[in-house]
């Protein structure tokens, strides 16, 4: 390092425990006009600075580049230098030093001297600063340089943690995407009647996974049973819970003569009981409908635990399936009684989660209205299932919130087809 005074940063010193503040490394780049103001250097010595000296720009460029250097005192060229390597060399000493955020004093004319950014560390004084005035200057720097070097860490320290989150988050993004493309990989394919039954469903998670499950499968050949269960909140732990579900559901009980297939107040009582056995945790709880239909007969067997009452259309007007259960999940050995009715041709039954409440409830400056999902549905109720199942898609789709749902909202249904 060029100069007499070239010294490098002392180290960090603790005593006792204690950290003690090193010196301040002052790097005086010297040029062919820097004169530092009579007296200068001696007082900055006495406040314990540490100096260093480079005789030109690119050497005090090489020098500031190891890191060590706390501030710098430098002069503008003169204009005669202005076309010559100096001055160009002068304007890279400065790009590098507010890079590398290093604190700098500029003697110079400010009238040739384009002004820093709010954000730059260097300062511009004038030519015939006083000695007093640049040590204050100098000791100003000393006070605030292991603060400002603090904080520029936490900066880095932060934008690296950013990063790092970032990342994070774009990994799970990806892994919730794949769960949501294998739940939905579980679900029923509807576009095929089955038997005389016509199915339709409206599937929309609140995120990428969804707290609703639902199935609609042959039993046998007189049978099919269909089920729509809700896991309290939605997201991955309420999704998870309805796979599990998926899997504890049990149409038939199969022995060595043959099967016996389980009736729907056995389904959910079964459920709740398996359910509270786990002991769920953050206070979880499921609400579930099951319905078993009988092709032959025309007739519907339904339980249903915390559910929302399914809808039947039929040609006498919109009605509700009404029949007691609890929630399940809390209370072991709870009655889900069993209600049964035929159908007739047309007639439309429709399951629905308490996500199709929040989605149409509209606020009119006189309460919540709960019942208007009820008048549009009815206004459609002529339609075939499937239409009926896109016409309320589609009408969620014009929601100014159907970018950003309250819960899942999943509707299954069916209706009976004649002959």
């Amino acid at each position: 390092m060029p100069g007499s005074d070239n010294r490098r940063l002392p180290p960090r010193v603790v005593v006792c425990g204690v950290y003690r503040k090193p010196p301040m490394l002052v790097l005086v780049v010297k040029g062919r006009t820097q004169r530092l103001p009579e007296g200068a250097a001696e007082k900055l010595r006495r406040t314990g600075c540490t100096l260093s000296s480079a005789d030109d720009f690119k050497s005090a460029m090489r020098i500031a580049r190891g890191g060590e250097v706390d501030a710098v005192v430098a002069t503008e060229p003169d204009p005669s230098e202005t076309r010559d390597a100096g001055f160009s060399e002068f304007s890279s000493f400065l790009r590098l030093l507010d890079a590398q955020r290093i604190a700098a004093i500029v003697l110079a004319d400010a009238a040739l001297t384009p002004r820093p950014s709010p954000s730059s560390l260097v300062d511009i004084v004038g030519r015939d600063v006083s000695a007093d005035e640049l040590c204050g200057r100098l000791a100003m720097i000393d006070r605030y340089h292991g603060t400002m070097r603090r904080l520029e860490q936490e900066v880095r320290n932060m934008s690296r943690l950013g990063k790092q989150l970032n990342h994070h988050f774009r990994e799970v993004d990806q892994e919730l995407r794949l769960a949501g493309k294998l739940q939905r990989d579980f679900l029923p394919d509807l576009r095929r009647p089955i038997h005389n039954l016509q199915f339709a469903s409206v599937y929309r998670p609140a995120s990428w996974v969804s707290g609703d499950m639902f199935d609609v499968f042959r039993i046998d050949e007189e049978h099919t049973g269909v089920y729509l269960a809700d896991a309290v909140g939605h997201g991955l732990a309420a999704s998870l819970l309805t796979m599990y579900i998926k899997r504890a559901i049990l149409p038939k009980r199969i022995t060595d003569t043959g099967y016996t297939i389980v009736s729907p107040s056995e389904i959910i009582s079964t459920l709740n009981d398996v359910l509270t056995d786990h002991a769920l945790p953050n206070s979880q709880f499921v609400t579930a409908c099951y319905g078993l239909f009988n092709h032959r007969t025309r007739t519907l067997e339904y339980a249903r635990g915390g559910h929302p009452y399914p809808m039947l259309i039929s040609r006498g007007g919109i009605g509700e399936l009404k029949t007691s259960g609890g929630l399940l999940g809390l209370f072991k050995g709870e009655e889900f009684p069993t209600l049964q009715m035929t159908l007739d041709p047309g007639d439309k039954v429709i399951f629905f989660t308490d996500g199709v409440e929040l989605a149409f409830q509209k606020d009119d400056g006189s309460g919540l209205d709960t019942t208007s999902y009820q008048r549009f549905i009815e206004q459609e109720a002529g339609t075939p299932i499937g239409q009926l199942m896109n016409t309320i898609d589609e009408r969620l789709n014009l929601d100014p919130g159907s970018l950003n749902p309250r819960d899942d909202i999943t509707l299954v249904g069916f209706e009976v087809l004649g002959g």
